[in-house]
């Protein structure tokens, strides 16, 4: 297991947050999924599922069962998992800019489209490795501007590689569903029947569907 510490920018002198993001498997192996927790840092049990994970999984690569890499952050927020007001947890938005921490994530759709398309052939792999490439190079040539700005940015670098992306939300009552595109769904529908989710949810206007376009 390999275990990085991510600085977030500080808000004010003499503060300092960080994600932690726990690797496991090998990092060039056979695929990549990518597993967060908690980014509505009041959704705890998201954080409960993480750690349980990781136990298992530091098992599973001591017996050199894992081919590819998954990368789980148990604790996707620290700056919402801080927001406690008169003992009430305040996770969904930030205080500052009362911005949802689960959106307003960098689109670099048209620039990634506009980087790769005269170098894209006709092997899908190759094409795959470009369209990697240039996201993480772009996502890393981005400046963070805030805190919230550094946590987003940070969460997508570790994510924009990833052939699978998991974010681990939960609700005060609900029954068990997957949220997914139309896109994805042949990929996650097997994971839907293994957790036996009474409901999937299918976006068809968000971000994710100018990504696969």
């Amino acid at each position: 297991m390999r275990h990085h510490t991510h600085d977030l920018l500080s808000p004010v002198p003499g503060t300092g947050r960080q994600i932690h993001s726990f690797h496991y498997g090998p990092q060039n192996g056979a695929g990549k999924v990518y597993i967060q927790a908690s980014l509505h840092a009041d959704e705890l049990p998201g954080m409960l599922v993480a750690w349980y994970l990781k136990q298992r999984l530091a098992e599973l690569e001591n017996a050199g069962r894992l081919l590819g890499e998954i990368v789980v952050v148990p604790v996707a927020n620290p700056i919402g998992l801080e927001q406690v007001l008169m003992d009430t947890p305040l996770g969904r938005y930030e205080l500052e800019s009362g911005q949802n921490f689960n959106r307003g994530f960098s689109d670099l759709c048209t620039q990634v489209g506009d980087d790769i398309e005269a170098r894209l052939t006709n092997d899908a792999e190759h094409n795959y490795a470009l369209v990697r490439d240039s996201l993480l190079a772009a996502l890393n040539a981005l400046p963070a501007t805030t805190q919230l700005h550094s946590l987003r940015l940070t969460l997508q670098r570790l994510a924009c590689d990833a052939d699978m992306v998991l974010d681990l939300h939960c609700d005060f009552e609900s029954v068990e569903h997957l949220y997914t595109t139309p896109e994805a769904w042949p990929k996650v529908e097997p994971l839907s029947r293994y957790l036996g989710a009474q409901a999937s949810l299918l976006a068809t206007d968000r971000l994710w569907r100018a990504v696969v376009r």
